[in-house]
């Protein structure tokens, strides 16, 4: 792992596989996860230049201050000056694509794509917030291993769940490593987020929208929704599959992205 300072004086790591890509993709994880989650797709990728981040407060890097989408965006930003990346093709999962759209608000000039994966543009709904609250509440009551252990089962549909136990037990036993104050502050800039149906409608990069048919948490219906609001789009949704892809369809996910990663490199 490699390691860089925000300008706010936070530490964030993150994982550089460097090549001759003049185009890399990045690669953001979701809520309460940390670069690990793209091992199991890392080594089907055709980008030889490609970067896993550890998004603030998880994996080893600091927990950000302030909690807001602007501070996860900023430590992104960090990353790339660290690695001297001008442009890249910018994916990210769940929250890992609500601080993909943040940065694509201030710094649209640095993507050459935009990828989605089970994520969307919309502000929550009130509740939403409101169970993102109490999970600030149950993780401050020192039940952390508790509120993991809930919310993993509900990222797949029960008939993957059923045959792959020791998948779920690794999603729980690594989010029971990442600390209460990091899952709480990516809880509290979740309910702090703003609506970015502009900054889609706005942006000049191709973006892609990743779906899961049997997705709960991001349903189909809202990403293709916001599926509507790019330019150019391009727009995957998977049938059998929930909020994990990578996980439940890993070669399809690699394949997809690597699609979408050749489109944007030629534009």
């Amino acid at each position: 792992m490699k390691f860089c300072t925000t300008p706010k004086g936070a530490r964030v790591s993150y994982q550089f596989v460097p090549g001759k890509d003049s185009i890399p993709l990045v690669l953001l994880h979701g809520f309460c996860e940390d670069h690990t989650v793209w091992h199991s797709i890392q080594s089907m990728l055709s980008p030889h230049t490609h970067l896993l981040v550890d998004m603030p407060g998880f994996g080893a890097s600091d927990v950000p201050t302030p909690p807001d989408m602007r501070t996860y965006a900023e430590a992104v930003l960090a990353i790339l000056e660290d690695a001297g990346i001008e442009r890249c093709v910018l994916a990210g999962h769940s929250m890992g694509g609500y601080v993909a759209l943040e940065f694509a608000a201030h710094w649209p000039e640095r993507l050459a794509g935009l990828s989605l994966i089970h994520s969307h543009p919309f502000e929550d709904n009130a509740e939403r917030k409101t169970a993102r609250q109490r999970g600030i509440e149950t993780l401050q009551a020192g039940k952390r291993d508790l509120y993991v252990s809930q919310l993993f089962p509900n990222l797949f549909p029960a008939s993957f769940l059923a045959n792959h136990p020791t998948l779920l037990k690794s999603l729980i036993d690594n989010g029971k490593k990442q600390s209460p104050e990091g899952i709480s502050a990516a809880l509290q800039a979740m309910i702090g987020r703003r609506d970015h149906q502009a900054t889609l409608r706005n942006l000049q990069s191709p973006v892609l929208f990743l779906l899961g048919a049997l997705d709960t948490l991001v349903p189909p219906e809202q990403g293709l929704l916001g599926a509507l609001l790019p330019q150019l789009c391009d727009v995957h949704l998977l049938p059998n599959i929930g909020h994990m892809a990578m996980f439940e369809s890993p070669e399809e996910t690699a394949a997809i992205l690597n699609s979408f990663w050749d489109f944007c490199k030629q534009k």
